[in-house]
This record gives C-alpha cells, structure tokens and sequence, in this order.
C-alpha cells in the first residue's frame, strides 16, 4: 500500500500538469502594400504612404528640406521654393536654422532645441550630424515630416527625438498620419548614439519609428527607444549593429530585423513591455547575432526567428516573463540556440512551420519555469528543470523520501502491536491455568 500510494502522488502530485495559456491577441495592421518610399515620396509632395506616386496630385502642405554637399533645396508640393546655396557643406542643425532663416521651416532656439516643421532628408552624399548644442530635436507632428537620410550620412549623438504631439493611445499613433520618424534609405548611413527617441513612427512601410533600408547602414548605441510604433525596423539593410539600448512600451516590436537583412548584430540590449515581440528577425534575415539580450514581460514572445530567418546565433540571452513563448524559431532552420536562460514564459522553446528541426543546434540552455519546456524539439542536452507537463523532481524527493520512512514506522508498529498481543494472550492463559486448578 505504501508503495501503491507513493506512485499514485507521483504521478498526480509529482508532474506538472497546468495546460498553456492562449497567447491569442488580435491586432489589426495594414498590409505591406508595394509603395515608394517615404523620402521619395515627400521629395514629390506626395504623403508618406503614397502607393501610386504617377497617379496622385502634390499637396503644397508637404513640404521638404534636401540638404546637399552644396545646397538646401526647399521643396513643397514636389515644386523647388528657394535654393539656398552653402559656401562649405553644413554640418549641424543650427547652422541649417541659420542658413534657411526661416522658423517656418527650421527653427533654432538658441538654448537646446531644434523644431523641424518640414522633412528633413540629407541627400547627395552629404553628411549631417545633429549634437551638442542641440539636445532636444522636435519633429513637427503633421503629415510629411521625417528625419531622414538618402544615399548620404545621419548620425545622432546626445539628443532627445520626438514629435510635438505625443499622443498616449499606441492604437492611435498606429494609425495617425502625423506620425513624424526617422528612416535612411538608398545604401545610407544612420548612426544613432547616446540618444532618447520616443513616441515616433506609425503603421506603414519603414514610417515605423527608427528605420534602415535598402542597403542602408548604421548602428544605434547606448540609447533608449520607447512608445514607437516599432522601436528599430530594417528591411534589406546591412551590417548594422543595435547594442546597448533600451527598447520598451513600443506598440508592436522592439527589434526587427526584416526582408532580406544580413549582418545585423543585436548585442546587450533590453527589451521589454513591447506589445507584441521583444526581438524579432523576419522574411529571411541571415548571418546574424543576437547575443546577450533580456527580452522580458514582452506581451508576446521574447525572441522570435520567422519566415526564413536562417543562419543566426542566438547566444547568452534572458527571455523571461514573456506572456507568449520564450524563443520560438517559425520555418527558420539552420539556427543555433547556445547559453540562453528561457524562465517563466509560455513555453521556453518553441520550434514548428516549414525546414522543422532540420540544422537547428541547442545545446547549454537553462530552460526552468515555463509552462512548457518545449514544443516542436528535444531539449536533450540542456539544463531544463520545473517546467509544466514535467516531473517536479523535489516533490518526487520528498514523496519518495518518506517511502523508507513510513515502511520502517509500520514495521516497527506492527512489531509492537504484536509483542503486545502475546504479552496479552500469555497473561490470559495464566489467569485460565490458576483458575482451573482451582
């Protein structure tokens, strides 16, 4: 019985059973309609999200600022307003504000701030820095304006970026057309560094906050990215490096590496209380790094390699906390999965869709306290402990500690109770004896 009864707590007591939660949250986006992109788009007088730029009339309130090696072209409705030539090629905002000579347009305060009341597109192989003694750089909140680099040079260093509405519903920015952003385009460098941007970008193609395209290039360092609508977007950029930053309350994602990158190193950043993923690679982003994140209480996974995303290391991370799946590799093959701590998510590891476990290496992981260890793969091979639908090996311990115990306790219980009952029956059959005989 002792036995039959440690096997039964064991079993019922001893495993994990608690079923997975859904992970179920619509989300309506646009599509990825085919369109121009923003800054050619803005250069015509044309919105942002125009698709069909032959077709579509310019709108004098889109107005831009091309600053070039020898000029600044002041542009509005895609028509040239002014020319303003440079004696030497600018190489700061108040030496822009100067130059143009109009607030209308670019305004300089004179203490710290810098108000952008147009697109302004560094183009022509210029190059533009914004820094000290520019800290504060506000992006007019109307349709058109963008910070933005095309086949030229942007780097941002010590300053805060953000529009001069800053709206406190995420599903409304989403969808406002007067969201401003940075995008670099067209083989580009962006450099972003020590720097804040907030409450940028919006649903539509590379307007989604901080952006690379197109065989751009870049990094962005030590800075802080939140209320985005996606903290850091790419789509066919390369050799990019986000290391050292904090992405957090974004609508969508925090990291997203899309369409075709290559090279993109996400090293030491922290990611957390996105709305959807903490870091994501997409639409076969290859010969990547991420290494050494914390993806945490993200309200979907915490990183997520999809649709084709191949040829990547995921090394030395922290997903915990995610409402969704710790790391989830989505018809992505050819992955490896090293020293990574997945805790307290859905499921810790989570593999399924097209190449299945083909090439997919994971090995040195500590997986503990997930609903679900895994889905879609073994973890043979890794540190994985108290997860759901796993034997709890402490509570076996105790069950089966106490097994020797109880048998030892009824052995020696028996054995009393049966000294007893012959030290019983002989004194009965004493008094029998003595009464007989008389």
């Amino acid at each position: 019985m002792t036995l039959l009864t440690a096997v039964v707590l064991s079993v019922t007591v001893g495993r994990d059973y608690q079923p997975l939660r859904s992970t179920t949250q619509p989300f309506h986006r646009h599509s990825q309609d085919p369109s121009f992109d923003p800054i050619s788009n803005v250069l015509r007088g044309l919105p942002p999200n125009t698709i069909n730029n032959q077709s579509s009339t310019p709108d004098q309130a889109i107005r831009a600022m091309a600053v070039s090696q020898a000029e600044i072209a002041l542009l509005a409705g895609g028509r040239l307003i002014r020319t303003i030539p440079l004696a030497t090629p600018a190489t700061g905002l108040p030496e822009l504000a100067a130059a143009v000579g109009d607030p209308s347009w670019l305004e300089y305060d004179g203490g710290g701030q810098v108000t952008v009341r147009a697109a302004l597109v560094v183009v022509g192989g210029a190059a533009l820095g914004i820094a000290a003694p520019v800290r504060d750089v506000v992006l007019e909140s109307r349709r058109g304006v963008l910070l933005g680099a095309d086949g030229a040079a942007l780097a941002l260093d010590g300053v805060h970026v953000r529009p001069s509405s800053a709206h406190p519903d995420p599903d409304w920015r989403a969808v406002d057309q007067n969201q401003p952003f940075v995008f670099a385009n067209n083989d580009a460098t962006l450099v972003i560094s020590n720097s804040h941007l907030s409450h940028i970008g919006r649903d539509w193609n590379s307007s989604y906050g901080i952006s690379w395209a197109d065989g751009s290039t870049g990094s962005i360092t030590n800075s802080e990215v939140d209320n985005t609508f996606i903290g850091v977007y790419t789509d066919k950029a390369r050799d990019i490096t986000v290391a050292n930053n904090w992405f957090h309350d974004n609508t969508l994602y925090g990291i997203d590496p899309h369409s075709g990158s290559t090279g993109i190193v996400v090293r030491q950043n922290l990611s957390e209380r996105n709305g959807r993923h903490g870091i994501i690679f997409s639409e076969d982003v290859t010969g990547s790094l991420v290494e050494n994140n914390i993806t945490r209480n993200n309200h979907l996974n915490g990183i997520m390699m999809d649709a084709g995303s191949t040829g990547n290391r995921i090394v030395g991370n922290t997903a915990t906390g995610n409402r969704g799946d710790g790391i989830v590799l989505a018809s992505s093959p050819d992955n490896v999965l090293e020293r990574n701590i997945v805790t307290h998510n859905r499921v810790g590891i989570h593999v399924h869709g097209d190449g299945g476990t083909e090439g997919i290496t994971i090995r040195d992981n500590h997986v503990a306290g997930n609903q679900l260890a895994s889905q879609g793969i073994a973890l043979a091979g890794n540190d994985v402990i108290d997860n759901g639908d796993q034997w709890r090996p402490r509570v076996l311990a105790v069950i089966w500690s106490l097994v020797p115990i109880t048998v030892v306790l009824l052995v020696s219980g028996t054995a009393v109770l049966r000294r007893r009952r012959g030290r019983s029956g002989s004194r009965r059959t004493r008094v029998t004896a003595v009464g007989a005989r008389a």
